[in-house]
């Protein structure tokens, strides 16, 4: 016979203080276990010593979430909800605070089993983090954190004077104890903690009002069987000090020993584009792509994907909706692709949203640490080292060598920081993409999910820096870039009345696509999810290494529509990773990168010689007159290929030329699941 089900009161917390990264001396910090804690590997002796972040649905969560929803309701709903007291829950922790479980465990294996967490480890501790003056200051226990949660759930003034807990209130709980100077014949109270059996009027004053609707916490029924809403009275703060003071101590002054509250974030201005380029990337649904960017692109010819330099893009006249990019294909030194036309956004993928195929030749996945430019690429297209195609590997090996390149550009102004001059740039081609001042960018620090709306980009040179970097054997730069700006993290809050949704607190500082996107994700988050997402500003003015940047921000209702719909659906949130990030082809990870003097001498011989960038967005006749071509099936200009690769006419994808153009990108990729992002290509196929 199934046991019975029990059902709970979920208590909502409608405010929070927490926060998933911190700003400390300038460092962005991850507001929990460092990477290091993280990581699980045992060490030389076998013992494993790490944190692990606990689910929500786990029995240590869920045993937190109810002993603070007893206690809380006890609180504030009194002795009228006292039939609840035992099913109310915590329908989860305040937005930013996430409880991690401290794991140890014996190189012998012998561990010990533990009723509270169900684990089979010599020592399972778990900590709430997310308390805002960073990861050391951390909760222990559901008691410990239950006053700072009944200050969130009840001050209206947001004063961190009136919190009583351990952290806000340090020093006061030092003097609830008794001290070695006090005589024997004096015995000072001991102010316990407030525990779930403790009557509310122990520590705050409850006003004992008519019951009405709480504006703080507010319960509701279980997601199984909701019944009636629970009305909590309104609880005023005491105006008086929330625990009493022993005898024979004297009180401290509040000003030393409580915490100041944190100022107010305030969102850093948006700086003002400065060209015709800059102010269309700004607005939303325009262009996905950019000049000078690394991008997959499909050829009609072939039917196949080729991965590409965008040479020039403009808006169509006739069809102002209409967007077109003119493609210069990379190849290998001795091949010279025509340039292709691109007449939609559909026909375009960053290069970030895929993950690159291996080789064709055996060669050179025999070989992975082989560059561009370290391959002898006569002997390869010789066919000396097999058989293969030479175009698709080249076009492969050219955009990985981009991704570990940075070029600058647009110089704003020079300063001098303590000695140290800093050079101010309005942009920067980071890896394959560009980036702009005044947009969003992802990060790898905090959530993973977190951006920053850049609004300035640094080069701090140091004395003896080289000032020419385009050979890629010189030395190491003796320079860094930082780019300053606001992080914004993805945050979520019910909407219980979809005709109705919240509306968080307006900030004209956030770009326009990413208020744009986040109101099309509401329309389908909102009334699947009963929740309304929106850019939380969590800290300003903040400076990372370019190292910290995985790349540029795409709208998910542009580039990830199926993949977002597939996860609201799948009840896995609406802010899916769906994008890699640079480093992830080269396995360099975090590295810097190489800086290069100019965008095009980053490509090298990837592609023709005297190739130019045009910016701007008009269209010139010539080009113009070459998409009419192109869409009628004829190449916009012929080419002749390397003598040796006149046998190889017919596979590649450079080559388009002939009938036996049968082997074509599509080959070797799986194109069912063309509009995921982050999808990698079939291990067991190049492209």
């Amino acid at each position: 016979m199934a046991q019975p089900t029990t059902q709970f009161w979920p208590i909502f917390p409608c405010k929070s203080d927490g926060q998933e990264v911190v700003n400390q001396k300038g460092t962005i910090l991850r507001n929990g276990p460092t990477q290091e804690q993280l990581d699980r590997t045992p060490n030389e002796q076998g013992q494993c010593d790490f944190y692990r972040l606990i689910d929500r649905d786990e029995p240590k969560h869920i045993d937190w979430r109810k002993k603070l929803g007893g206690m809380l309701l006890r609180e504030i709903g009194g002795k009228q909800h006292e039939d609840k007291w035992q099913q109310a829950i915590l329908w989860d922790f305040p937005e930013g605070y996430r409880l991690y479980e401290h794991i140890k465990s014996k190189a012998d294996g012998q561990t010990k089993v533990k009723n509270h967490s169900g684990g089979g480890h010599d020592r399972q501790d778990a900590y709430l983090y997310g308390y805002p003056k960073g990861p050391r200051k951390r909760f222990r226990s559901p008691i410990e954190f239950f006053p700072h949660l009944l200050w969130l759930c009840t001050d209206e003034s947001s004063d961190y004077q009136n919190c009583s807990c351990r952290i806000c209130s340090p020093v006061q709980l030092e003097a609830d104890k008794p001290k070695p100077e006090v005589k024997p014949e004096v015995k000072p109270e001991v102010k316990p903690e407030v525990k779930p059996d403790v009557k509310p009027d122990a520590t705050v004053k409850r006003e004992h009002t008519p019951a009405t609707t709480s504006q703080t916490a507010t319960p509701a029924g279980t997601p199984a069987a909701r019944p009636a809403a629970v009305q909590l009275p309104v609880r005023r703060p005491s105006s008086g000090p929330v625990a009493s003071q022993s005898p024979g101590l004297k009180p401290a002054t509040p000003s030393a020993l409580r915490i100041q509250p944190p100022p107010s974030i305030q969102p850093t201005p948006l700086p003002q584009p400065r060209n015709l380029d800059q102010q269309f990337d700004s607005y939303y649904n325009k262009f996905v792509c950019r000049t000078g960017e690394v991008v997959w692109f499909y050829r009609p010819k072939t039917t196949a994907w080729g991965l590409g330099l965008i040479v020039r893009r403009w808006l169509n006249k006739d069809a102002p909706g209409d967007r077109a990019y003119l493609i210069q294909p990379l190849s290998h030194p001795y091949d010279r692709p025509a340039q292709e036309i691109v007449m939609s956004n559909q026909d375009l993928k960053p290069w970030l949203a895929w993950s690159a195929p291996s080789c064709t030749y055996l060669y050179l996945r025999q070989n992975t640490n082989l560059t561009y430019d370290q391959v002898d690429w006569n002997q390869l297209v010789s066919g000396r080292y097999g058989d293969g195609i030479p175009d698709v590997d080249a076009s492969i090996l050219a955009a990985k060598a981009i991704d570990a390149t940075y070029t600058l550009f647009d110089c704003l102004n020079t300063t001098n920081n303590m000695g140290v001059e800093e050079r101010h740039w309005n942009g920067i081609f980071l890896g394959a993409e560009k980036i702009w001042r005044g947009e969003p960018v992802r990060l790898r620090i905090g959530s993973g999910s977190d951006l920053m709306v850049v609004t300035d980009i640094i080069e701090r040179t140091l004395p003896g820096a080289p000032q020419n970097q385009s050979n890629a054997q010189s030395p190491p730069p003796l320079s860094k870039v930082y780019f300053v700006g606001d992080l914004y993290t993805y945050a979520t809050i019910p909407a219980t009345n979809a005709s109705a949704p919240p509306e968080p607190q307006p900030n004209a500082n956030i770009p326009s696509r990413m208020r744009e996107d986040m109101n099309w994700r509401n329309k389908l988050l909102v009334p699947m999810t009963r929740t309304f997402a929106y850019w939380k500003l969590i800290a300003s003015t903040s400076r990372l290494e370019i190292s910290e940047i995985k790349g540029r921000w795409y709208e998910t209702s542009i580039v990830f529509v199926e993949p977002f719909k597939k996860a609201v659906q799948n009840n896995e949130g609406g802010n899916g990773i769906w994008m890699n990030s640079r480093g992830d082809a080269t396995g360099l990870g975090k590295a810097l990168g190489n800086p290069r003097p100019d965008r095009v001498a980053a490509f090298g011989t990837s592609v023709p010689k005297g190739l130019q960038l045009v910016d701007g967005i008009e269209a010139p006749e010539s080009v113009a007159a070459a998409a009419t071509a192109v869409t009628q099936g004829q190449p916009a200009e012929q080419h002749q290929p390397h003598p040796h690769q006149q046998q190889n006419v017919g596979y590649g994808i450079g080559s388009g030329n002939g009938d036996n153009a049968a082997f074509a990108l599509d080959d070797f990729m799986n194109l069912d699941g063309i509009e995921e992002g982050g999808m990698a290509f079939p291990e067991d196929f190049g492209f």
